[in-house]
Protein backbone atom coordinates (compact mmCIF):
# COMPACT_ATOMS: atom_id res chain seq x y z
CA UNK A 1 0.00 0.00 0.00
CA UNK A 2 3.15 2.29 0.68
CA UNK A 3 4.83 4.14 -2.55
CA UNK A 4 8.32 4.38 -3.08
CA UNK A 5 8.35 7.62 -1.60
CA UNK A 6 6.59 6.55 1.51
CA UNK A 7 9.19 3.95 2.09
CA UNK A 8 12.09 6.11 1.60
CA UNK A 9 10.21 8.53 3.89
CA UNK A 10 9.91 6.33 6.72
CA UNK A 11 13.29 4.83 6.47
CA UNK A 12 14.69 8.32 6.80
CA UNK A 13 12.53 9.46 9.34
CA UNK A 14 13.42 6.07 11.93
CA UNK A 15 17.20 6.54 10.74
CA UNK A 16 16.66 10.74 12.33
CA UNK A 17 14.57 9.27 14.96
CA UNK A 18 17.47 6.99 15.97
CA UNK A 19 20.17 9.37 15.88
CA UNK A 20 18.95 12.52 16.56
CA UNK A 21 19.70 12.67 19.99
CA UNK A 22 22.89 12.60 19.20
CA UNK A 23 22.67 16.41 17.33
CA UNK A 24 21.40 16.85 13.57
CA UNK A 25 21.71 14.37 11.16
CA UNK A 26 23.03 14.66 7.99
CA UNK A 27 21.21 13.99 4.66
CA UNK A 28 24.24 12.43 3.20
CA UNK A 29 24.30 10.19 6.28
CA UNK A 30 20.68 9.43 5.64
CA UNK A 31 21.24 8.26 2.36
CA UNK A 32 24.00 6.71 2.90
CA UNK A 33 22.71 4.28 5.42
CA UNK A 34 19.10 3.90 4.38
CA UNK A 35 20.13 2.94 0.74
CA UNK A 36 17.82 6.56 -0.47
CA UNK A 37 19.11 8.15 -3.55
CA UNK A 38 20.63 11.66 -2.25
CA UNK A 39 19.23 13.68 -4.63
CA UNK A 40 15.30 12.16 -3.80
CA UNK A 41 16.15 12.18 -0.26
CA UNK A 42 16.90 16.05 -0.45
CA UNK A 43 13.27 16.76 -1.50
CA UNK A 44 11.71 14.34 1.00
CA UNK A 45 13.88 16.48 3.37
CA UNK A 46 12.54 18.96 2.31
CA UNK A 47 8.82 18.42 2.40
CA UNK A 48 8.88 17.25 5.58
CA UNK A 49 10.41 20.32 7.08
CA UNK A 50 7.65 22.39 5.29
CA UNK A 51 5.11 19.70 7.09
CA UNK A 52 6.58 21.25 10.13
CA UNK A 53 8.00 17.39 11.20
CA UNK A 54 11.58 18.28 10.83
CA UNK A 55 13.91 20.93 11.72
CA UNK A 56 16.85 21.88 9.51
CA UNK A 57 20.30 23.83 10.16
CA UNK A 58 22.71 25.06 7.53
CA UNK A 59 26.74 24.86 8.51
CA UNK A 60 29.11 23.06 10.15
CA UNK A 61 27.00 21.72 12.99
CA UNK A 62 23.66 21.16 10.67
CA UNK A 63 21.48 18.82 9.74
CA UNK A 64 18.19 17.47 10.58
CA UNK A 65 15.89 16.90 13.83
CA UNK A 66 12.67 15.85 14.79
CA UNK A 67 10.61 18.77 16.19
CA UNK A 68 8.69 16.65 18.09
CA UNK A 69 9.75 13.41 20.31
CA UNK A 70 9.13 9.99 18.29
CA UNK A 71 6.76 8.72 20.28
CA UNK A 72 4.40 12.09 19.47
CA UNK A 73 4.81 12.04 15.62
CA UNK A 74 2.49 9.12 14.15
CA UNK A 75 3.38 7.69 10.85
CA UNK A 76 0.18 9.27 9.35
CA UNK A 77 1.78 12.59 9.67
CA UNK A 78 5.02 11.76 8.13
CA UNK A 79 3.46 10.11 5.35
CA UNK A 80 0.82 13.22 4.64
CA UNK A 81 2.90 14.68 2.72
CA UNK A 82 3.26 12.61 0.34
CA UNK A 83 0.33 10.61 0.01
CA UNK A 84 -2.99 11.06 0.29
CA UNK A 85 -4.20 8.03 2.45
CA UNK A 86 -7.63 8.91 1.93
CA UNK A 87 -7.01 8.41 -2.07
CA UNK A 88 -5.38 5.15 -1.66
CA UNK A 89 -8.00 3.50 0.00
CA UNK A 90 -10.82 4.52 -1.56
CA UNK A 91 -12.75 1.78 -3.74
CA UNK A 92 -10.60 -0.51 -5.41
CA UNK A 93 -13.50 -0.96 -8.62
CA UNK A 94 -12.51 3.23 -9.29
CA UNK A 95 -15.94 3.93 -8.15
CA UNK A 96 -16.37 7.69 -6.60
CA UNK A 97 -19.64 6.91 -5.32
CA UNK A 98 -19.32 3.68 -3.90
CA UNK A 99 -19.80 4.09 0.12
CA UNK A 100 -22.68 3.00 2.38
CA UNK A 101 -25.91 4.13 -0.03
CA UNK A 102 -24.09 2.54 -2.97
CA UNK A 103 -21.41 0.05 -2.02
CA UNK A 104 -19.57 -2.10 -4.46
CA UNK A 105 -19.31 -5.36 -4.97
CA UNK A 106 -17.05 -5.46 -2.24
CA UNK A 107 -17.38 -2.31 -0.56
CA UNK A 108 -18.77 -4.51 3.09
CA UNK A 109 -15.23 -6.31 2.75
CA UNK A 110 -13.06 -3.26 1.33
CA UNK A 111 -13.95 -1.15 4.40
CA UNK A 112 -12.34 -3.03 7.40
CA UNK A 113 -9.06 -2.89 5.28
CA UNK A 114 -9.69 0.77 4.70
CA UNK A 115 -10.30 1.14 8.61
CA UNK A 116 -7.28 -1.04 9.85
CA UNK A 117 -4.60 0.60 7.52
CA UNK A 118 -5.75 4.35 9.11
CA UNK A 119 -5.90 2.91 12.46
CA UNK A 120 -2.36 1.70 11.68
CA UNK A 121 -0.65 4.84 10.54
CA UNK A 122 -2.88 7.07 13.14
CA UNK A 123 -1.43 4.96 16.31
CA UNK A 124 1.87 3.83 14.93
CA UNK A 125 5.07 5.48 16.20
CA UNK A 126 8.57 6.16 14.93
CA UNK A 127 9.11 5.53 18.69
CA UNK A 128 7.52 2.43 17.59
CA UNK A 129 9.43 1.63 13.98
CA UNK A 130 12.28 2.13 17.10
CA UNK A 131 10.96 -0.23 19.28
CA UNK A 132 10.95 -2.75 16.87
CA UNK A 133 14.31 -2.13 14.55
CA UNK A 134 15.87 -2.47 18.28
CA UNK A 135 14.67 -5.95 19.02
CA UNK A 136 16.00 -7.01 15.99
CA UNK A 137 19.59 -5.60 16.64
CA UNK A 138 20.06 -7.72 19.58
CA UNK A 139 22.11 -10.82 19.04
CA UNK A 140 20.19 -14.30 19.59
CA UNK A 141 21.26 -15.54 22.89
CA UNK A 142 23.83 -19.14 22.24
CA UNK A 143 23.00 -21.88 24.55
CA UNK A 144 26.12 -22.50 26.52
CA UNK A 145 28.41 -25.67 25.55
CA UNK A 146 28.83 -27.96 28.64
CA UNK A 147 31.94 -30.07 28.25
CA UNK A 148 31.42 -33.75 29.31
CA UNK A 149 34.20 -34.50 31.17
CA UNK A 150 35.05 -38.14 31.29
Amino acid sequence: MLSQTCEYALRAMAYIAEHGEEGPVLARDIAAKTSVPLKYLQKLLRDLVRAGILTSTRGIRGGFRLVHQPGKVSLAEVLAPFDDTLRQTTCPFGNPDCGIANPCPVHNRWVHVVEAYRGFLDTTTLQDLLGEAEKDKKPARRKKRTRKRG
